[in-house]
């Protein structure tokens, strides 16, 4: 019994390290992210507590679909956020639509992020990380992008830089 409890702790400590680790973009080999090759094209959510939408549709009529999962505990969110809003400068609604998710669950929390940031696409909460397990994502932060079927057209985890985004949205838009 007492080993046990001792394999329990062990995996629990491990566990918290896992997911610490997958916010600094460590241990991806172990605990990386898991990018299905697409999702459902209705893929909705009205149980999101979502900032500036009552719901929203995170496979969009647009060209490509920008779906963006951030912490607000997550330090390298917020330099990722910076290189988004250069992003959504680059493309109308209609090209790019950008979502972001985050795993938390008080909307109070993301909602003041979201307004200090400056932000203006729709945001929403996954506490019970439903948009997460159906986008493979684990690590913070993500980007996943998607075409109106709901193909995923390009992933990365990790702080990725605008030129690097906008280069592969333009390759996709090709």
């Amino acid at each position: 019994m007492r080993n046990a409890a001792l394999t329990r702790r062990g995996l629990v400590a491990l566990a918290a390290t896992t997911s610490l680790s997958g916010c600094l973009g460590l241990f991806s080999g172990i605990a990386g992210n898991n990018i299905p090759s697409s999702v459902p094209p209705d893929l909705r959510h009205e149980s999101l507590g979502v900032v500036g939408e009552e719901s929203m549709d995170l496979v969009t009529d647009a060209d490509l679909t920008l779906v963006y999962f951030f912490a607000t505990w997550c330090g390298p969110c917020e330099p990722q956020l910076e290189s988004l809003h250069e992003v959504r400068e680059e493309y109308d609604s209609e090209t790019l639509a950008m979502r972001a998710i985050s795993p938390e669950d008080e909307e109070g929390l993301v909602t003041d992020y979201w307004d200090d940031e400056g932000a203006d696409w729709p945001a929403g909460i996954d506490p019970d990380s439903d948009v997460h397990d159906e986008f493979g994502v684990s690590v913070y932060p993500s980007i996943v992008i998607v075409d109106s079927d709901g193909d995923v057209r390009w992933h990365t985890s990790g702080n990725t830089g605008a030129d690097d985004i906008t280069d592969a949205i333009d390759a996709e838009l090709e």
